[in-house]
């Protein structure tokens, strides 16, 4: 339905136009924050419209979001409570379920001899325990203690055996403890564990409050592969690697999947990256006329104000 790559807005289709666009594809991936919720309230009538597309029209519906401060279980908690009528846990993709997806195919990681380092905070240590893989540092804090010089820590803490041995991954999410000696602890075992995985939940740069904006899991990552010299595998949008498993399985099929959200870099370039349709509601930060303002950004096939706008049209 693409016209000289131009953005279609959904609302200045016929109901006809838009009845052949809802068959054009099989599978929906919904973004969580922004597009179909704000922290734990609906956005209006996006329930209703994922319900219906799964129970009325078919459609395979997952939740999918970059959200790495729950775990799988605590999102498909929420979309319950929200209304959200998921079939199971299964439906969420989330940068916590995502590693341990990952961390199970490596041949080089064994659950039972291998270890994880988190930077990061408590939701990633708790995906991994509920999964059987044993962890450290998540959600903890390290700074160093008063009176203590670098020296100290690194002779102290870095000369151990267990320091490095038997730590099969680092994860890196967002981090509200971030410190000097995280980043040397995981740049220790990086630079001594050639085969250790590098993983991170996103690289999203930074986050957008009315009146705040703070630094992002991108900023905490980037210090760690500057002093480890080695770069950090994604597990999250807009990498396509998070889809691997439903691709696999046959679950999915990217040109029959469309993908719904509300942040160009993430969301869009996600769908273009794995070759899906998309659709771009604008209860987010990017209204059409914002995003049409900054051509550098990825540009949806097609627009809501809010995904409840479809509402009318199931």
């Amino acid at each position: 339905m693409m016209e000289g790559g131009t953005t279609i807005k959904l609302l200045d289709l016929p109901g006809q136009q838009v009845s052949e666009w809802l068959r054009s594809f099989d599978t929906v991936l919904s973004d969580g924050d922004g597009t179909i919720w704000q922290d734990d309230t609906e956005i209006e009538g996006a329930a209703a419209v994922l319900n219906a597309l799964q129970n009325h029209h078919g459609k395979r519906v997952y939740l999918i979001t970059n959200n790495g401060l729950k775990t799988r279980s605590e999102l498909f908690g929420r979309a319950q409570r929200l209304g959200f009528q998921v079939p199971n846990d299964q439906h969420i993709i989330s940068p916590t379920a995502t590693i341990v997806d990952h961390l199970k195919q490596l041949p080089d990681f064994d659950s039972s001899k291998h270890k994880v380092y988190v930077v990061g905070n408590a939701a990633i240590g708790r995906e991994l325990r509920e999964n059987g893989i044993d962890s450290y540092g998540a959600g903890a804090e390290e700074p160093l203690g008063k009176g203590d010089k670098w020296q100290d820590f690194a002779m102290r803490e870095l000369t151990k055996p267990e320091a490095a041995d038997n730590v099969g991954a680092v994860v890196v999410g967002w981090d509200e403890h971030f410190s000097y000696c995280k980043m040397a602890r995981a740049c220790h075992i990086l630079c001594r564990n050639e085969n250790s995985a590098f993983l991170v939940t996103n690289r999203d740069a930074v986050h957008k409050y009315p009146t705040v904006c703070i630094p992002g899991t991108a900023a905490f990552v980037a210090g760690i592969e500057a002093c480890a010299g080695r770069e950090a595998l994604e597990m999250g949008k807009p990498n396509p690697v998070v889809l691997e498993p439903l691709i696999q399985s046959g679950a999915l099929r990217p040109q029959r999947t469309l993908m719904i959200g509300d942040c160009p870099k993430m969301d869009i370039a996600f769908a273009r990256n794995c070759g899906m349709q998309s659709l771009l509601v604008g209860t987010g930060s990017f209204p059409l006329d914002i995003l049409q303002r900054n051509g550098h950004l990825p540009q949806p096939d097609f627009y809501l104000p809010k995904l409840g706008d479809l509402l009318q049209f199931l």
